[in-house]
């Protein structure tokens, strides 16, 4: 039978990091298509709401961030409101014409959601834009430590670990809500779309690999425009100004450069780094379009998370721009990076490594071509809305 319905799930229904906002996308595109949408969501945030597209909400607070910590234990383990809320709103729907299509569930909703559609008997899609599905906390990372982490997840090393940016306390809340969620997982029948080949062959062993599933990059939606020759010699960083962010490896290899860096963004390390490096401009955050205008004159764009990603968009929009990306070679970004076509990869978190490379950056000749491939390469197969959007409906036919 024809999909005439799509409910869209996630833990905000309004611009709170990527996930969210590539679920906003998805239903502004599938409202585009004239399917009838539904977005079902916990924190609330109405004035963002899109005409067209029917919100429902729990109106809860982020798990994490309520006042009652028993409360929010228990509602970030297994949210009893948001499942009687999502079973009120499926039991008007027909399963047969009807998609789930779930994008953040971990910071609010639970994985309650996940067992009422199942007995429900609705097709449930799970876009994996974190590794939450196998990592308690969701990135593969040990933020103490400031490194990729390999343990087991689960093991009795995974658990005794203190690995949390936090604390322990929230590292075994996160324990207890992966026990809970893997319970629930292992008895029902979905489907995955994981945003990289990367993502996807890290979350190999885990409990979804018996899932149907697919590989559909995230939309950019970026305008093709004409590829700016005129480079300034700039380096770029982008992102939280956090440990796991790498920031403080762009900020020593350019200062031991000599070279102008230019730092967007904000976080906890932001007055230190100020202090420490008075070579280089901190300018905060700034709009998509600065941002965009800034990336165009640069040099190159320098990603240095330590941790994993799935995807990586800023990276992607500077190669759209033309910019050349240096990048780890443990990120997910890395993947879509050539060595010197159309940007440089070093051994990550290497800070000597990545010095050695930008000072590839000195041949000109080099940067120009590498600046032409990142463009060319990009926009013979751009991450378009129309693209994605047709990836989306593809494989929503296909169950």
């Amino acid at each position: 039978m024809q999909i005439k319905t799509v409910v869209i799930i996630n833990d905000f229904n309004y611009t709170q990091g990527g996930a969210s906002k590539v679920a906003i996308d998805t239903a502004k595109l599938l409202l585009g298509k004239g399917l009838k949408v539904y977005f079902f969501s916990a924190v609330n945030k109405p004035e963002e709401n899109i005409k067209g597209i029917e919100y429902i909400t729990t109106n809860q607070k982020e798990s994490l961030k309520e006042k009652n910590k028993i409360l929010g234990c228990i509602n970030g383990s297994y949210n009893i409101k948001a499942k009687k809320e999502l079973k009120k709103l499926l039991m008007t729907l027909d399963n047969k014409t009807t998609i789930i299509h779930i994008h953040g569930w971990t910071k609010a909703l639970s994985s309650s959601i996940f067992k009422i559609a199942n007995d429900l008997n609705f097709k449930i899609v799970v876009t994996i834009h974190e590794y939450f599905m196998q990592c308690p906390n969701g990135g593969f990372f040990n933020y103490k430590e400031n490194r990729i982490c390999n343990l087991k997840p689960l093991s009795l090393k995974c658990i005794k670990c203190n690995c949390d940016s936090r604390n322990y306390i929230i590292k075994l809340y996160r324990i207890l809500r992966q026990k809970v969620q893997n319970g629930i997982i292992k008895k029902i029948e979905a489907n995955a779309i994981y945003v990289s080949e990367f993502s996807k062959d890290i979350l190999k062993n885990s409990l979804i690999k018996k899932w149907n599933s697919t590989v559909i990059n995230n939309p950019a939606g970026y305008e093709k425009e004409e590829r700016n020759l005129d480079k300034k010699d700039i380096l770029v960083y982008v992102g939280r100004l956090s440990k796991e962010k790498g920031v403080d490896l762009f900020c020593e290899s350019v200062t031991r450069l000599n070279k102008n860096g230019t730092v967007i963004g904000d976080g906890p390390l932001k007055n230190e780094l100020e202090q420490k490096y008075k070579n280089l401009k901190f300018v905060g955050w700034k709009t998509k379009e600065e941002i965009k205008n800034i990336l165009k004159e640069s040099k190159a764009l320098v990603f240095t998370s330590l941790w994993y990603e799935t995807m990586g968009m800023t990276a992607i929009e500077a190669l759209s721009l033309g910019v050349p990306v240096i990048v780890g070679d443990k990120s997910a970004t890395a993947t879509y990076i050539t060595d010197n076509i159309n940007g440089l990869k070093y051994e990550n978190g290497n800070v000597e490594d990545l010095y050695e490379k930008l000072k590839i950056l000195e041949d000109n000749k080099l940067v120009q071509e590498m600046s032409k491939n990142a463009y060319n390469l990009y926009w013979k197969k751009p991450f378009s809305e129309q693209r994605y959007i047709e990836e989306i409906m593809a494989f929503y036919n296909k169950l």
